[in-house]
C-alpha cells in the first residue's frame, strides 16, 4: 500500500513513517523539505499519485488566530482536492482531545488555534473522502512548553485541571495503526495510561530535571488562557490508551541537562564532554555579566540613563564580546553579545535558530516567545529561548531609562544571529 504522510519529517510524522515502513509499505514522508507543500500545492499531485492513504500530521507554524486558520484551511482544501483527484480512499488526520471544548478566550489564549483545528476537521468531514480523525491528548514532550507558558520569573502558575497526557511514540503508533485500518468516518481518541493534575504534572517534571522554578496552584489559571474544567483535556469513554507511564518517561529524560531542557528547550543530543563545554561557557557568561554590571555601576552616575533617554536613538546597539568555535560540538559556535536598548526601543518579531541565554545588567526588559508568557526582567534575572522559538516581544520596559543585557548564543557556525519572522 502507498501511504503519504504530510508533515512526515516532524516529531510525530517521522515516527509514523518509520513504523509504516517496517510493514513494507511504500511510505512518502512529505513536507516542504521534500518538495511537497500543501499551502502552495507544490509537489502534491506527484506525491499522491497512486496513494491509497494520506496521513496528515502537519501543524501550523503559528499559534496565532489568523495565521493558524489560514494554514489549516488552505492546507486542508489543497490536500483534500488533490486526494480526490488521486483517488485516495482513506484520509487520516491528527487533532487534539477537547478541541471543541477549548474555545474560550483570555490573555494569551490559544482558543483561535483550536478553532482553526475545528475548521480543518469540518473540511475533512465535508470532503466526501472516507476519513478517521485521531484526537490525542497532550504529549509528555510538551510539558516544558506548558511550564514556559505559565512562567513569571521563578514561579509557574498553573491550574490543577485534570489531564491524561501521553508519549509521542504512543501517539505515532496509534496514528499508524489507524492508517492501516478501515476508515471510521468518525473520531477516535487516544490518551496516556494515567490521569494527572496539570500542576502536579509540571511539578514532577521540574523536580526530575532539576529545574528550580516553583509551581503555584491556581484554580483560575486555565490552560493557555482558556477556562477549563476536569472534562476539558481528558478523553471520553473507552479511549485507546498508550503503554508508557509519565513516571517511566521522566526516568528516561531526567539525565538531560537542565540548561537545555528548561523553558521550552528542544531535546539535546550533546555528549557528556560537549555538555561540559557548554556548561563552562555558561559559567563564563554569568561571570562576564557580573563584571560588566559592576563596571557599569562604578563609572556610571545615577542620571546616566536619564541623559541617554534624550540622546540615544531608538535602535538597539549590539556590541560583540566573544566568538568561539565549540570544538566538542562540530559545526557549532558560541557567541556573546552586549545589547543596549535605548528608552522605548523594541525589536521586530524574529528568531535566532540558536540556544540563547540572556542576563540583564541594567534597567528592565520585556521578553516573550510565541506560546509563552510575557515577562519583565530586571538586573540579575535571566531568560532562555530555543532554536524553534519565535521571539514576539523584545523591548525596553522603560520610556525614560536605557536597558542593557548580555546574551550568549550556541548556534550553527556562520549562520545569521537574527532571522525575521512573522
Amino acid at each position: 500500500m502507498k501511504i503519504v504522510v504530510i508533515g512526515g519529517t516532524g516529531l510525530i510524522g517521522s515516527k509514523v513513517v518509520n513504523i509504516l515502513r517496517k510493514g513494507d509499505h511504500e511510505v512518502v514522508a512529505a513536507s516542504p523539505k521534500s518538495g511537497v507543500n500543501t499551502i502552495t500545492g507544490e509537489g502534491l499531485a506527484e506525491a499522491l499519485a497512486g496513494a491509497q492513504v494520506v496521513v496528515d500530521v502537519a501543524n501550523s507554524p503559528s499559534f496565532e488566530d489568523k495565521p493558524a486558520l489560514e494554514f489549516f484551511e488552505t492546507s486542508g482544501r489543497n490536500l483534500l482536492a488533490s486526494e480526490k483527484t488521486a483517488g485516495v480512499t482513506h484520509h487520516v488526520a491528527l487533532s487534539v482531545v477537547g478541541t471543541d471544548r477549548l474555545l474560550g478566550s483570555g490573555p494569551g489564549s490559544l482558543s483561535g488555534y483550536f478553532r482553526a483545528k475545528m475548521a480543518q476537521e469540518n473540511l475533512i468531514k465535508a470532503s466526501g473522502i472516507p476519513f478517521t480523525i485521531v484526537h490525542a491528548t497532550q504529549f509528555f514532550e510538551f510539558v516544558k512548553n506548558i511550564a514556559q507558558s505559565a512562567t513569571d520569573g521563578s514561579t509557574i502558575r498553573l491550574s490543577p485541571v485534570l489531564m491524561q497526557p501521553m508519549v509521542s511514540d504512543d501517539v505515532a503508533a496509534a496514528v499508524a495503526d489507524v492508517a492501516l485500518g478501515e476508515p471510521m468516518n468518525a473520531m477516535v481518541e487516544v490518551a496516556g495510561p494515567d490521569k494527572i493534575r496539570q500542576d502536579e504534572l509540571v511539578r514532577q517534571f521540574l523536580t526530575a530535571t532539576g529545574d528550580p522554578r516553583k509551581v503555584i496552584t491556581d484554580a483560575n489559571a486555565g490552560y493557555y488562557g482558556i477556562e477549563v474544567n476536569d472534562e476539558s483535556l481528558v478523553p471520553g469513554h473507552n479511549p485507546r490508551l498508550g503503554s508508557v507511564h509519565f513516571a517511566e518517561w521522566l526516568s528516561r529524560t531526567a539525565t538531560q541537562k537542565t540548561a537545555t531542557e528548561k523553558r521550552s528547550a528542544p531535546a539535546s543530543n550533546l555528549s557528556g564532554k560537549a555538555a561540559k563545554a557548554v556548561a563552562l561557557l555558561l559559567c563564563g557568561i554569568v561571570l562576564a555579566a557580573l563584571s560588566l554590571r559592576d563596571a557599569a555601576a562604578d563609572d556610571s552616575p545615577t542620571n546616566k540613563s536619564n541623559v541617554a533617554a534624550t540622546a540615544e536613538p531608538k535602535e538597539a546597539k549590539v556590541t560583540p564580546l566573544l566568538s568561539k568555535d565549540l570544538t566538542d560540538l562540530p559545526g557549532k559556535e558560541g557567541l556573546m553579545l552586549i545589547i543596549e536598548y535605548p528608552p522605548g526601543s523594541s525589536d521586530p518579531i524574529h528568531r535566532h535558530n540558536a540556544h540563547g541565554f540572556i542576563y540583564v545588567l541594567e534597567g528592565s526588559i520585556v521578553m516573550q516567545v510565541r506560546g509563552g508568557k510575557e515577562v519583565t526582567l530586571t538586573p540579575g534575572q535571566t531568560f532562555y529561548e530555543g532554536p524553534e522559538d519565535v521571539h514576539v516581544v523584545g523591548r525596553n520596559a522603560s520610556e525614560t531609562k536605557a536597558a542593557k543585557f548580555v546574551v550568549f548564543f550556541v548556534k550553527d557556525k556562520g549562520a545569521p544571529v537574527l532571522v525575521p519572522a512573522k
